[in-house]
C-alpha cells in the first residue's frame, strides 16, 4: 500500500494528475525501480471504483504506460546491450548465462515477450534481452501489446469489483450484526420466559403451611 503515498500531495479531483502519477510510476518501475506493476494496476482500479477517476482511461493510460516503459527497456538493450554484454562476459557464469538465453531467445523470443509478463523481475529483463538480441521492433511491440493488455485489463477490473464487493460485504456483515443481535434477544426472551414458567411450577409444587 505504500504506493499511496504518491497521491498524498496531489488534488484528487484532478484526474490529469492521477493518470498522470499512475503512468509515470509504470515508467518507473519498468527500469527496474522496486514498484510492482501490479500494485500500481491494484491502486489505478481502486481510484477508479472509488470515482477519483474513470475505468476506461484508467486501463488504456495504464496499457499505454506499459508498453513506453518495455519499449524504453527495449531501446536501452539495442543501445547498450552489447557494451554491457561485453563487460559481463568476463564473468564465467554471466557469459553462460547470456549464451543460453540468446539460443532460448532466437526460438521462443515471442512466447518469452508474451507469457512473462505476470513474472516479477523476469519481465524488466525481457525488453532489454530483446533489443540487446536484435529482436524485430515491431513484432516485439505487438507481442508485448498481446501480454499488456489481458494483463491490465485483468488486474484493473479485479481491484475495481473487488471494491464493489468490499462495500457488498461490509453490507451483508453489517446484516448480520443485526441478525445475531436480534436471535441473541429472542434467545435472552425465550431464557427468561423458560426461567419464569419453572420457577412458577415450582413454587405451585411446594407445600402449603
Amino acid at each position: 500500500m505504500g504506493i499511496l503515498y504518491a497521491f498524498i500531495w496531489l488534488p484528487l479531483e484532478s484526474k490529469t494528475a492521477i493518470y498522470t502519477v499512475l503512468f509515470l510510476i509504470l515508467i518507473v518501475s519498468g527500469f527496474g525501480i522496486p514498484i510492482p506493476e501490479e500494485a500500481t494496476l491494484l491502486v489505478g482500479g481502486y481510484l477508479a471504483y472509488l470515482e477519483f477517476i474513470d475505468f476506461w482511461p484508467t486501463v488504456y493510460i495504464l496499457i499505454l504506460g506499459i508498453i513506453v516503459a518495455d519499449s524504453a527497456g527495449y531501446f536501452f538493450g539495442r543501445l547498450a546491450g552489447a557494451f554491457l554484454t561485453k563487460k559481463l562476459s568476463r564473468f564465467k557464469y554471466a557469459n553462460l548465462f547470456f549464451g543460453k538465453t540468446k539460443n532460448y531467445f532466437d526460438t521462443y523470443g515471442e512466447r518469452m515477450v508474451l507469457f512473462t509478463r505476470p513474472l516479477l523481475g523476469v519481465r524488466v529483463l525481457v525488453p532489454i534481452l530483446a533489443g540487446n538480441f536484435r529482436m524485430n521492433f515491431f513484432k516485439f511491440f505487438i507481442f508485448d501489446a498481446l501480454g499488456a493488455i489481458p494483463w491490465t485489463f485483468f488486474l484493473v477490473s479485479a481491484s475495481y469489483y473487488f471494491g464493489l464487493g468490499l462495500d457488498f460485504l461490509t453490507e451483508v456483515r453489517e446484516i448480520k450484526y443485526v441478525i445475531v443481535t436480534l436471535g441473541i434477544i429472542g434467545v435472552l426472551f425465550l431464557a427468561a420466559r423458560i426461567i419464569r414458567k419453572e420457577k412458577a411450577k415450582i413454587q405451585s409444587e411446594l407445600p402449603l403451611e
